[in-house]
This record gives C-alpha cells, sequence and structure tokens, in this order.
C-alpha cells in the first residue's frame, strides 16, 4: 500500500505547481501607466506572453499576426459608478516581408520598418496611445484605464483562419487590465 500511496501523494503535491507553471504563459497586460491632462490620457502598457514559440515561427515564415485592442478610460468615483471618459479600439499588425527582409508592424500612426524579429516582437507588446476624452480632467481626481487585447483573427486568410480556428496555440485573449492614470 505505502508504494502505491507515497508516489500518488507527490503527485498531488505536484500538480498545482504544474498549473501555477501552464498558467504563468497566460497572455496579460502588465503595467499600465499614464497620465490624463486636457481633453486627452496618455496611456502606456505592455502585453506579456503575446506570442507562443509557434506564432513566431509564423511570423518568420511571413503569415501577419495582427491584434485588437481596446482601451477605456474611466472617472473613479467613491461609493458610486465610474463613468467612462474615453474609449478607444484599434489594431496593430505585423509581417516580415520576404523580399526585403525587414519587418512591418502598421501602428496608429503609420508603418515602422524594423530589421530583427525582438524589435517586431517589441513593436507588437509595447504600447504608447492617446485616448480623447469627452470632458476634461480635474486636477487630483483619479482616473483609471481598462486595457484588453485579443489576436485578430479576420485579417488572416480563410483557410489560415480556419485551421488556427481549432488551434489553442493561437488563442490570445488578455482579461481586462487595469492602472490608475495620474492627473497632474
Amino acid at each position: 500500500m505505502r508504494r502505491i500511496a507515497v508516489p500518488f501523494i507527490l503527485l498531488i503535491l505536484s500538480l498545482p505547481q504544474g498549473f501555477a507553471a501552464a498558467s504563468s504563459r497566460e497572455p496579460k497586460i502588465i503595467g499600465i501607466t499614464g497620465h490624463v491632462k486636457g481633453r486627452e490620457a496618455r496611456v502606456a502598457f505592455m502585453v506579456s506572453n503575446a506570442f507562443s514559440p509557434e506564432m513566431v515561427e509564423a511570423l518568420k515564415s511571413g503569415i501577419e499576426v495582427s491584434f485588437k485592442t481596446v482601451i477605456r478610460v474611466e472617472r473613479v468615483h467613491r461609493r458610486w459608478f465610474n463613468a467612462t471618459l474615453g474609449e478607444i479600439e484599434f489594431s496593430r499588425s505585423v509581417r516580415y516581408d520576404v523580399v526585403s527582409r525587414v519587418y512591418r508592424i502598421h501602428r496608429e500612426t503609420g508603418e515602422e520598418l524594423v530589421p530583427d524579429i525582438v524589435d517586431a516582437l517589441s513593436g507588437m507588446t509595447r504600447y504608447d496611445v492617446a485616448v480623447p476624452l469627452s470632458s476634461s480632467a480635474v486636477r487630483g481626481r483619479k482616473y483609471r484605464a481598462y486595457v484588453k487585447t485579443r489576436l485578430d483573427k479576420v485579417g488572416l486568410s480563410q483557410p489560415l483562419r480556419s485551421i488556427f480556428f481549432f488551434s489553442s496555440l493561437w488563442d490570445l485573449e488578455t482579461d481586462w487590465g487595469k492602472g490608475l492614470l495620474q492627473a497632474p
């Protein structure tokens, strides 16, 4: 009986650690910072674990990868509902150009050419975005930004879209990340 019980107990004790290691690879929004001034909020953040090794290999072979991001800025009220002052949704994509051997990142502000995969991945996971607000910010009040990102499968060609629909390796959707914004 001991020969079965001891390995079984060790297996049970090691399961939570295995689940924690698997969940650490989940994509998430980190480091949300920024400030609110006038009728604009500047929000900076990063997406961690956005690219699986399979996605990086597909990107190197010329498949375009596109993310859709939603940023919502709210004024925080104590003991009451928060008021949404601004919300934007935008896309960012990257594709390897085999002919010119550069990565083309399509951002909100235009196209950027980068020479290597490290810069391309950084360009897809680091954001600094201006969010227009419906009313002017009040100095000393609390503001919060909520950010969510997902892989945009609409930009993929039809055969790839149907293949990646069934592949969990290409499922990228973060939970809502939140962070306080400064109102100087």
